[in-house]
């Protein structure tokens, strides 16, 4: 089996329908994906184009970080090969690595995290607005994965603000040469919207980040459980 990477490119509309014309020529059809920005993540060869609305899609609170940050109303094209065009010189590359990190966060950890100042600047007003029917579902979802634990939300959304929030300010890294290199401070049934990591929403100050896929990425882009991704900027 070839080797998972991807090739993921932020283009305004015009550029990307550019884009679009110069694959089309060479026969080749990029799909859209309008309601779950991870699904771009599939191991397939085809290109795939993250629209806007993806944004407000599934995922809406989780993925309200977009609509603060520098992508907001870009789109997203996906390749799982390099695109040789004009102006498609930086993509991020993502890639499965055998990264293992040292430790993960005490309970006073995650409380130092979520009370940084970076986290505070940068959290959407809606991300705290978790409804009652979200709780229910991810309490379906750790027992469909097998997650033997009691189940306890507010310190899951703890932890899992807790890893936006390593990305932002990070208290937990290594370095790869000289640069600062954070990752994923939880296993993927406590971290959430991963798009916003591999994608470069979260973190796009580091060159490289160790990322590891949210639930909702393991079931909808079928990507490893627990496996950490290099992300390369």
């Amino acid at each position: 089996m070839a080797e998972y990477q991807k090739y993921c490119y932020w283009l305004d509309p015009h550029s990307l329908n550019k884009v679009r014309n110069l694959l089309e020529q060479e026969g080749i059809q990029a799909e859209e994906e309008a309601r779950i920005p991870c699904r771009v993540l599939r191991p397939s060869l085809a290109p795939r184009v993250l629209t806007s609305s993806a944004w407000n899609g599934f995922c809406k609170r989780k993925t309200s970080w977009y609509w603060k940050s520098d992508k907001a109303k870009k789109l997203l094209i996906v390749s799982s090969t390099p695109l040789q065009y004009s102006g498609l010189d930086r993509p991020i590359i993502i890639h499965e690595s055998n990264f293992q990190p040292n430790r993960f966060p005490l309970p006073e950890d995650v409380t130092q995290l979520v009370q940084s100042r970076e986290f505070e600047k940068n959290k959407p007003r809606l991300w705290d607005k978790v409804t009652i029917a979200e709780k229910d579902t991810y309490q379906r979802w750790l027992k469909r994965f097998h997650v033997q634990e009691s189940f306890d939300f507010d310190r899951i959304f703890m932890i899992q603000s807790a890893n936006h929030a390593n990305f932002l300010d990070p208290r937990f890294f290594t370095v790869v040469g000289e640069a600062v290199t954070p990752y994923s401070i939880a296993k993927s049934a406590y971290v959430c919207s991963s798009c916003l990591e591999f994608f470069n929403i979260l973190g796009s100050q580091w060159p490289v980040k160790y990322v590891v896929p949210c639930l909702g990425a393991v079931q909808f882009a079928r990507v490893p459980q627990d496996k950490y991704f290099r992300v390369e900027s």
